[in-house]
């Protein structure tokens, strides 16, 4: 039986909000990863800054990166 196929929007939403900063430049940790959505494990923002201390097998050196991008993008956020 045939089936109809529906294209997916995958373009990425617009992630950074004035919530989103005003929870950044105050430094709250809890409320930037509600915001932001992100999952328990990723480090915060708030902390990922330069290259990832952890060895390459470590649990959070996947998710480094991700959040060094996520500190740019704040702290060059109107």
């Amino acid at each position: 039986m045939p089936t109809k196929r529906c294209r997916v929007n995958r373009t990425q939403k617009t992630r950074i909000t004035a919530e989103v900063v005003a929870a950044y430049r105050a430094g709250d940790e809890t409320e930037l990863h509600r915001l932001l959505r992100l999952p328990p494990w990723q480090i915060s923002p708030l902390e990922a800054e330069g290259e990832c201390p952890y060895s390459r097998n470590a649990a959070g050196n996947g998710t480094w990166q991700d959040s060094v991008d996520l500190r740019e993008a704040l702290e060059n956020a109107d």
